[in-house]
């Protein structure tokens, strides 16, 4: 397995990295600077410095490649920042258009779930830009064609579990947090999975 990783520098996409190589997978790294690339070493990465929201760029990435997992987020909830949801999903659907690359799957938010608790509907007013662009996100990858499937989680932490429980097209009870390592975990397990193609899942912590 070929795969591209976006947002290779961040929390999710450098745990991605290393579940990726876990399982055997080539995996080329693209980050918006050489001076925050993840620092990993080992034989079968390949760090490629570019704009993942520029087709152009990304078309010279997926040639030859199986799959692109894409963990861009935004920092900031302001409109301008959240943006990257939508410009680097149609980035990737255009770059795939003229490549053989089919498989995608992109991190997402749980607040475009129905039937939100009272946090989610006092996020959902909070933060209007993130659910906004995320919902473009993946309207973009339905309409393309490509075999997509979108994670959605709730709150990210940063606790050491890899473990998790998901729900396909749907808002799990308590499901309000997930490691990042668990995140990253279901992620390289999904694309693994053909079953998964064409859904959302809701991602959290496994119950103990």
């Amino acid at each position: 397995m070929k795969l591209v990783v976006l947002g290779a520098n961040g929390r999710t996409g450098a745990l991605v990295l290393q579940a990726a190589l876990a399982r055997g997978m080539e995996v080329t790294a693209v980050v918006r600077s050489a001076d925050r690339a993840p620092d990993l070493q080992d034989a079968r990465l390949t760090l490629v410095v570019g704009d993942p929201c520029d087709p152009a760029f990304l078309a010279s990435v997926f040639g030859g490649q199986d799959a692109v997992i894409s963990t861009l987020g935004a920092r900031l909830p302001t409109r301008t920042a959240t943006s990257v949801y939508v410009r680097s999903a149609e980035a990737i659907v255009q770059a795939a258009s003229v490549t053989d690359l089919k498989r995608v799957l992109v991190t997402s938010t749980a607040l475009l779930f129905p039937g939100q608790p009272l946090l989610g509907k006092v996020l959902c007013g909070v933060v209007p830009n993130v659910v906004r662009s995320a919902r473009r996100m993946e309207h973009t990858l339905k309409q393309s064609g490509l075999d997509w499937t979108s994670a959605r989680p709730g709150f990210l932490t940063d606790a050491t579990e890899a473990t998790y429980r998901t729900k396909r097209n749907a808002l799990q009870q308590g499901g309000t947090a997930v490691p990042r390592l668990a995140l990253a975990q279901f992620l390289i397990d999904a694309l693994e999975d053909p079953q998964t193609i064409g859904a959302a899942y809701s991602v959290a912590q496994k119950n103990t």
